[in-house]
């Protein structure tokens, strides 16, 4: 099962529980999930958002879709510990890029015989 996952942990902790304590220190919550370990250092995103933004309570999916901000690192993450990249946790738009030039392909159409025989003058 944990290799289904393996890509996920290049990005993310694994599955953990957390406490998160309320901003007045009164109450405190306990969470299932997984951390972004980006987002979580990076001081900028925590300083901004907080440091529970960067706790990821969805499922792999959810995951997979938040990668997407984190794609480059994850790319090159899978390529140097040779893990195959899952196509959810590739961008949409980079998904249509690799489409269209797929479908421009010249296979399967009909080939002309144009430019394959000498033009004899005259005829």
């Amino acid at each position: 099962r944990k290799r289904n996952t393996e890509d996920l942990l290049t990005i993310f902790s694994d599955h953990i529980t957390v406490k998160f304590m309320s901003a007045d220190g009164k109450m405190v919550e306990t969470k299932v999930g997984h951390w972004c370990k980006v987002c979580k250092e990076d001081q900028v995103f925590v300083v901004k958002h907080g440091k529970w933004k960067a706790f990821h309570l969805g499922s792999n999916s959810s995951c997979r879709q938040h990668i997407h901000s984190h794609y480059e690192l994850y790319q090159k993450q899978c390529k140097e510990l040779k893990i195959v990249e899952n196509p959810h946790a590739v961008p949409r738009e980079l998904v249509n890029v690799w489409e269209a030039a797929k479908n421009n392909t010249r296979r399967g159409q009909q080939a002309t015989l144009d430019g394959q025989f000498p033009v004899v003058p005259g005829t």
